[in-house]
């Protein structure tokens, strides 16, 4: 993955940096709300423009003590290193409400940092806003930049100023103009880390990260948007999105945590495998099932993780007969990778990794046409799928016919009178042949398919390998 430059948006609270950010992306990928204080940790997103690209990163919003926010100061520490990392920083203040005494106070700590600084007026899409802007050039960054974040008003020509500013130097491991898309494209794992809040899912991406990457408190609903952090392992690029707790809607009164369930639930659809965090000292209770199930519902790869599992007592093979209970009770975790984590001190937390990446080439393993031919007429000639209203329910043949998810087609007489119990049946005679461990497995029954042959599955397809070639003394008989 390319180590694009980075743009960094700060400011006091509640002056439209995720509105900016935003804007600039072309999609809400921020949460967005009047309360200060909505966003916390950094949020980085790639952007294209006038054939560049860059990390455009919205942080927290800028408070000098914890009077007003317990976890001011670990924001703080956020902005610190965003701005660290910066190209350019837009320091963005509210051309309505006007100079105040926290921005002059921010201005004094960013003209430490020996950055490129931007300064942007914000909600000037009014004339009479413009002419007051000017009081913010005693912040000493030079004249404003006038924008609004909810019109776009001058936003694409910051933009193109922003890219002037960026130090030649940072464009060499990034992108450079003229580059395909298919150049700068990787095959990066994205994975999304759910569960309730409070679950550790935080304190999982920093340590899986390496560095505090996000906040991390006590306070349940800490993590209000979702979060992107990119690393690399064992030559896997994976990006984890750090999503907030995921409660029953029945208690989401809040107009934040409301927009946060939709950002974690739109985390599931952009993400090839989801890790749900379930805190082992609490167990498994049903907003976990809730979050398996849209995981399942989405057709994603999925690993239920136990977290906290240094603080939970330990008796006789304690994790044995948990599990035991858990899969005489829960369907849903059946053939799912299931084990025990503790994010705070690391322990087997560098299994993870390699867990997920197992479960993407789950999802886009070929079965092979002969060895699923083999294992559908075993399962029909040990269990042939019983008549249905004196109809016969007579199954033919099968073949596979996509990946990502594994989706096999089943040719059969009467489609719609194919039982639950059968196809749970089947799924579990291909789960238990094939390696589809935490890999979605679907079932199509219709009354003709068309085969279809493993090579063409395209290159993303990880395919079974050939058989050896048998000796030559048993080939010349």
């Amino acid at each position: 993955m390319r180590n694009l430059p980075k743009i960094v948006i700060v400011g006091r609270p509640n002056v439209g940096k995720s509105s900016l950010f935003n804007r600039i992306l072309g999609r809400r990928a921020a949460v967005v709300s009047d309360r200060e204080g909505v966003t916390r940790d950094r949020h980085f997103q790639d952007v294209s423009w006038d054939s560049r690209r860059f990390t455009l990163v919205d942080t927290g919003g800028y408070l000098p003590d914890e009077g007003i926010d317990p976890l001011a100061g670990s924001v703080r520490a956020q902005i610190s290193a965003a701005v660290d990392e910066a190209s350019v920083v837009l320091f963005l203040v509210d051309g309505i409400v006007g100079l105040t005494e926290l921005d002059m106070r921010f201005a004094k700590v960013l003209r430490g940092a020996d950055r490129p600084v931007v300064l942007v007026v914000n909600k000037s899409e009014n004339p009479d806003t413009r002419l007051e802007a000017w009081d913010f050039l005693k912040l000493g960054f030079g004249e404003p930049f006038m924008v609004s974040a909810v019109t776009g008003y001058e936003v694409g020509n910051l933009l193109s100023r922003v890219i002037e500013l960026v130090p030649a130097d940072a464009w060499s491991d990034g992108d450079r103009p003229g580059e395909s898309s298919a150049e700068r494209s990787d095959d990066a794992v994205r994975v999304a880390i759910l569960g309730k809040p409070n679950a550790g899912k935080s304190t999982l991406v920093n340590r899986l990260v390496g560095e505090d990457r996000t906040v991390v408190s006590d306070i349940p609903g800490t993590t209000r948007d979702s979060i992107d952090c990119a690393l690399k392992w064992k030559g896997k690029t994976f990006v984890l999105t750090d999503t907030a707790g995921l409660r029953k809607k029945a208690k989401i009164s809040d107009e934040v945590e409301y927009f946060s369930n939709m950002r974690s639930l739109e985390a599931i659809r952009r993400s090839q495998v989801c890790v749900v965090m379930v805190d082992a000292v609490a167990g498994i209770g049903e907003q976990d099932l809730r979050i398996i199930r849209q995981i399942v519902a989405n057709d994603r790869g999925l690993i239920v993780l136990f977290n906290k599992w240094d603080l939970v007592e330990k008796g006789d093979k304690t994790w044995d007969h948990m599990t035991r209970d858990l899969l005489a009770k829960y369907n849903e975790l059946e053939d799912m990778p299931l084990f025990s984590v503790s994010a705070l001190t690391g322990q087997r937390v560098s299994r993870l990794l390699d867990t997920i990446a197992q479960v993407r080439d789950n999802m886009r393993r070929v079965l092979g046409r002969d060895a699923l031919v083999e294992v559908f007429e075993r399962a029909v000639a040990e269990n042939a799928h019983p008549d249905r209203h004196s109809k016969p329910v007579l199954m033919r043949r099968a073949c596979q016919i996509l990946i990502e998810p594994v989706v096999v087609a089943v040719e059969c007489t009467q489609p719609e009178l194919v039982d639950d119990h059968w196809k749970r049946y089947f799924t579990r005679r291909l789960r238990q042949r094939f390696e589809l461990t935490g890999a979605p497995v679907k079932l199509n029954f219709d009354r003709e398919i068309h085969l279809r042959k493993d090579d063409e599955f395209g290159p993303n397809a990880v395919v079974p390998e050939a058989p050896a070639a048998a000796p030559e003394e048993e080939l010349d008989e």
